[in-house]
């Protein structure tokens, strides 16, 4: 007989789980015979003991056994997906799920909803009026079949474990646990019936995973673990202090994603674009992958395969537009360089704007200068946008609360004093240097969250793009 008390004590005092154990943890909590409050307790231990390679394999496929899998037969294409460990304007399953399936692979792809400070997929596509992102299983396959690409969220069908856990997970801030986050993300994905992965772990400020360090030990160690399963795994690293792509949000990532498959994206999201298409057509053993993916570009077949998939899921095409009632401007009140973005502030800003209370799909923000960008004052660096002006007054809170300490800070240059304090950086030739400046301007108050550096700006300063293949 086990016991949900005694299992936690043990996890608590760093013992490992038999396979038994962990199938009755997932089991007896997606069934309702363990509390939340239990659940959190065994949640927490995990995240401050850990899990072996053998107990991580062994929740992953108490996940996985939690519901149904998908199998694809008589394919006549590479079975691939693409999962993101998250981050803030990541709009790339989007854009690169169509890419895929226009150089003729088949993309499977089940995502979830907004995660802490994090974006998620499936808000994002429902954002679209009409669409269904839960379908039944059948219905899921017919359209991989018939279009290349679906993506739906998790059901009660795949991996209902998950879908609870991955809930709780968010409310009693247990997301930063590699086993956790390992049994979630491949658990979905060996559901899915897939022969490859492309995981894009994101570095940053705005991310979980904060150090480069730390993203080689989790794709390392998701890796391993997909291997279990034979299915072909590569991991890239992707920078994530700053959003990706000019727009945050809903409905406007949608339309920056078609946007993007138009040929009209910007730098920084091709950049990741091309890059994780690269590693996904090399493993599906298609040559010259930056060649296909401009064709597909070019010839607007991505584009119409992301448009086809959108209609399958019922999605109105011709009701996808922008027309926000509320626009705030963000107006730089010194001159500079920006130097920094507290990308997870924006996050948590950008889902209060769209998913507080009731779900704002027109909800926002487009950053118009980014890092090493010099910006002169009463420049324009960003604009805010709602359908309901008091969900402007949830961001004012927000900011308050979390992000604002009134300070004095002593530079060379004399005494500067600023609403928003990060740090000092100091130069090589030992002079001081603020990189704490921030801007967030909603009504009266500061503004988006950006550090400007006063001082002459050079690219030593510049913190560049992670790009490294696992």
């Amino acid at each position: 007989m086990f016991n949900i008390n005694k299992l936690i004590q043990s996890k608590v005092s760093n013992n490992p789980h038999s396979k038994e154990d962990i199938q009755y943890i997932v089991e007896a909590y997606t069934r309702d015979n363990i509390s939340d409050k239990e659940m959190s307790k065994w949640l927490k231990a995990v995240c401050l003991n850990g899990m072996s390679l053998k107990e991580t394999v062994n929740y992953t496929s108490a996940m996985i056994n939690s519901g149904k899998t998908v199998n694809f037969k008589n394919m006549n294409g590479f079975i691939i997906d693409k999962h993101s460990t998250g981050g803030v304007g990541d709009k790339v399953s989007l854009i690169l799920g169509p890419i895929l399936a226009a150089c003729g692979c088949y993309v499977p792809m089940i995502v979830g909803r907004t995660l802490a400070h994090t974006g998620g997929t499936l808000d994002k596509l429902e954002s679209i009026p009409g669409y269904n992102g839960l379908l039944r299983i059948d219905k899921f396959k017919d359209i991989v079949n018939e279009v290349g690409i679906s993506i739906i969220g998790q059901t009660d069908e795949i991996c209902p474990a998950d879908k609870k856990i991955y809930n709780l997970r968010d409310k009693t801030d247990t997301i930063d646990s590699f086993p956790l986050i390992c049994g979630s993300i491949i658990g979905k994905k060996i559901a899915e019936g897939i022969q490859g992965l492309v995981l894009d772990i994101k570095t940053g400020n705005g991310a979980f995973i904060k150090t480069k360090e730390d993203a080689l030990a989790l794709g390392s160690f998701l890796k391993r673990i997909g291997e279990k399963y034979d299915i072909q795994v590569q991991f890239a690293i992707t920078d994530m202090n700053q959003p990706l792509g000019d727009y945050s949000g809903l409905l406007c990532e949608i339309i920056e994603s078609m946007e993007t498959l138009k040929g009209e994206g910007p730098k920084d999201l091709l950049d990741v674009i091309y890059y994780l298409g690269d590693i996904s057509l090399k493993m599906a053993g298609i040559d010259n992958p930056k060649q296909k993916i401009d064709k597909v570009i070019t010839n607007g077949t991505a584009y119409e395969i992301l448009c086809k998939m959108i209609h399958e899921h019922g999605g109105l095409l011709k009701e996808i537009k922008l027309q926000p009632k509320e626009i705030e401007s963000v107006k730089s009140k010194k001159e500079g360089y920006i130097n920094s973005i507290d990308t997870e502030q924006l996050g948590f800003a950008v889902n209060a704007l769209t998913l507080n209370k009731a779900i704002d799909t027109q909800g926002g923000f487009q950053i118009l200068k980014k890092k090493g960008a010099f910006i002169k004052r009463g420049d324009t660096i960003a604009k805010i946008f709602s359908s309901k002006g008091e969900e402007i007054g949830v961001i004012n809170f927000i900011l308050g609360k979390k992000i604002l300490e009134n300070k004095s800070l002593n530079v060379n240059q004399g005494n500067i004093t600023e609403e928003i304090i990060n740090f000092y950086n100091e130069r090589d030739d030992g002079s001081v240097i603020l990189t704490g400046y921030n801007y967030f301007l909603l009504f009266s108050i500061i503004m988006l969250i950006v550090t400007i550096l006063f001082i002459p700006f050079t690219k030593k300063y510049a913190n560049e793009k992670i790009l490294l293949q696992g």
